[in-house]
């Protein structure tokens, strides 16, 4: 890996474990050994990956979703500023394993993270436990420089399974955010009578006005309109916006990316963009762009329910508000928790590189919420 601001990588850009697999033949007591050979490399840009080989590993695990899949790192890596840091497992030379992260800012140091938009985690197809124990073993190496931590963001709580594995290489659990997932298979009046009676009664005033929901094509002039609307979203709720860069590169990913107009008197009156998560069969809201001046149309309850309707018609399982705080005294968290939809932990583990990096940093996080009190 070349040299970066963030620090000089001097690692080897691959490592070899090889292991002897003792397994049964066709079941009749007759053990042979193989001698297996897994590699790891390190990657400083998706493109150094095949597109195909590390999909067929995204469609394969069962913890994967769609922020996992090549097109999503590859907009990332291109739309911002985070710098690419993968690590990728192969055995025998086929690939089997995957770890995207991302390099992003925390103050005056980096952490090392899977990932920012978006989660991730580390995925196997097969040989689970020793893929595993290598591309966590391998994350020191790609801890350079001011980067002094890994943060595991994972969306499927299943992770869970991985938990004893994480604290044996030294992460900690923490909980950060909570989502908020909907169960297609209700049908709609099932899920709209588990609704509260403010979503419920701003879907019935949204039809007291002639409307129309339209399904908008992924284009540079589209994804402009969207964007204008979504960077005066962040700006009221004080969230920094993501670039321009990065949302006109799903162009590039526009078979998973859905983008709904809500138009009221031939006025286009809030978008909302998705994506179809179709490893999870899950409908993501991604971002909004539903500003203030669009409240009086309820263009968020209008555009919520056209697209449950949609995930239901398109044999969708969930649809998924995503992330809030976990406090119930958030506008954001009673809003989606409204839709009837129940909070899930989003887990998220961490470790430093050096050991002590982290508890460094939570005395500092903890002396700084002190201060802010």
């Amino acid at each position: 890996m070349a040299a970066t601001d963030l620090g000089e990588t001097t690692v080897e850009p691959e490592i070899r474990v090889s292991y002897i697999d003792v397994h049964d033949v066709d079941g009749l007591g007759l053990e042979i050994a193989t001698q297996m050979t897994l590699e790891v490399k390190k990657l400083g840009s998706i493109k150094e990956a095949n597109e195909n080989q590390w999909n067929h590993i995204v469609e394969q695990s069962n913890l994967s979703c769609i922020y996992h899949r090549y097109e999503w790192l590859r907009a990332v890596e291109v739309g911002t500023s985070h710098e690419p840091r993968h690590l990728l497992v192969s055995k025998n030379d086929n690939p089997i394993g995957i770890c995207p992260n991302f390099v992003t800012d925390l103050g005056p140091i980096h952490r090392l993270t899977s990932l920012r938009p978006g989660y991730g985690g580390p995925i196997t197809m097969t040989d689970e436990t020793a893929t595993l124990d290598l591309l966590l073993e391998s994350v020191p190496d790609i801890c350079t420089g001011t980067v002094i931590l890994n943060e595991l963001r994972t969306y499927d709580e299943c992770f869970v399974r991985y938990h004893d594995v994480f604290k044996d290489h030294g992460y900690k659990i923490s909980l950060k955010e909570c989502r908020f997932p909907l169960d297609l298979t209700q049908g709609w009046e099932s899920l709209f009578d588990g609704m509260d009676s403010e979503r419920r009664r701003g879907i019935r005033r949204g039809h007291d006005n002639e409307f129309d929901v339209v399904d908008e094509a992924v284009t540079e002039r589209t994804l402009s309109a969207f964007y204008e609307g979504y960077a005066t979203v962040m700006s009221r709720i004080g969230t920094e916006k993501l670039p321009w860069s990065f949302v006109r590169e799903l162009i590039q990913f526009d078979d998973r990316v859905k983008l709904f107009s809500l138009y009221v008197d031939g006025n286009r009156r809030g978008m909302y963009m998705y994506l179809l998560d179709d490893e999870q069969s899950t409908l993501q809201h991604l971002f909004s762009a539903v500003t203030e001046e669009h409240f009086e149309y309820y263009a968020a309850e209008l555009l919520h329910e056209h697209t449950i309707k949609w995930g239901i018609d398109n044999g969708y399982e969930t649809y998924e508000l995503r992330g809030a705080v976990p406090d119930f005294r958030d506008g954001v968290f009673r809003f989606k928790e409204g839709f009837g939809a129940e909070a899930t932990p989003l887990l998220t583990w961490e470790r430093g590189c050096p050991t002590l990096a982290l508890p460094v940093l939570e005395v500092g996080r903890l002396i700084e919420e002190r201060i802010k009190s």
